[in-house]
């Protein structure tokens, strides 16, 4: 009997929604038959298994399923996001954004993998700060700072111990006006801004002491500690209340106070500030 390989006719095949074991796939050409296992046209073909996507199902998917046609989407620029085709066939997605050459640039190295955003520092009479929930305020402490405590018809006397000995002055202060510092009403003024600055601190304060001719001193004190030029001198008698006036420019940083003393370089007879105006301009 003699094997035909063309000519022949396939009919009324049994119905199969599966490949059997075993199985051969059929195909021509020119005009010659051949038949090949399921398994070798399967490995011939290089395709096994399906496609599906995967990851957070919220995402927007690469491969498009439809019905029967799987399509890859294509990946677009975006704002700030540029693609290309890399030179190893990849597709790559970078940012696409510009520093301005006028100024100091916000987003540095930005050729990095990985560029930096700059942070805003304060600097000498600027103040920094997040607002709500991602703003950033700047402002300028100069135009915010002052303090102001007062006081009049005082009666107090501050009790001096020492001659040419500083103490602070007694009585009751009026709180006034205060911005970026805190004040009581012992007449300490704190200042609360969180950038080093300076200030000019001023005061007007009228003396009256037990005595004649005592020489006295108003003496601005920071932290507690004397600050050896800021001070000013005059003589008083008793009954004769004498007024001195006193400005100094002083560097602040946060939790720093000032306050005002005073001093009798003559003996130890008790000073009564009766007035006194006392702030930072």
């Amino acid at each position: 009997m003699v094997k035909r390989a063309d000519g022949r006719k396939k009919s009324d095949f049994v119905a199969q929604d599966t490949v059997l074991a075993n199985s051969f796939m059929d195909y021509f050409v020119n005009n010659t038959n051949y038949r090949i296992s399921y398994q070798d046209l399967v490995a011939g073909l290089g395709v096994t298994g399906s496609i599906v996507t995967t990851g957070d199902v919220s995402g927007s998917p690469v491969l498009e399923i439809d019905g029967t046609v799987n399509k890859i989407r294509n990946i677009e620029n975006g704002s700030g996001i540029v693609t290309s085709i890399t030179p190893t066939n990849g597709v790559k997605v970078s940012h696409n954004f510009t520093a301005n050459a006028d100024g100091l640039p916000i987003l540095l190295n930005t050729t990095a993998a990985s560029p930096t955003i700059a942070s805003i520092v304060a600097g000498s009479g600027i103040s920094v700060a997040a607002v709500n929930a991602g703003g950033i305020q700047i402002t300028s402490i100069a135009d915010e700072i002052n303090a102001q405590v007062t006081m009049h018809d005082n009666s107090t006397a501050t009790t001096i111990s020492t001659t040419s000995t500083p103490v602070k002055v007694a009585g009751t202060f009026v709180v006034g006006e205060v911005s970026t510092f805190t004040a009581d009403n012992t007449g300490k003024l704190t200042y609360t801004g969180a950038t080093t600055t300076t200030v000019q601190i001023v005061a007007s304060v009228t003396l009256d002491v037990v005595g004649t001719n005592q020489d006295l001193t108003v003496h601005l004190f920071k932290n507690g500690i004397s600050l050896p030029n800021a001070k000013i001198s005059r003589t008083v008698t008793s009954g004769s209340a004498g007024n001195v006036s006193l400005f100094y420019n002083v560097s602040m940083a946060a939790s720093d106070y000032v306050e005002i003393y005073v001093a009798n370089g003559s003996s130890t007879n008790n000073i009564t500030v009766t007035d006194c105006l006392f702030g930072v301009s």
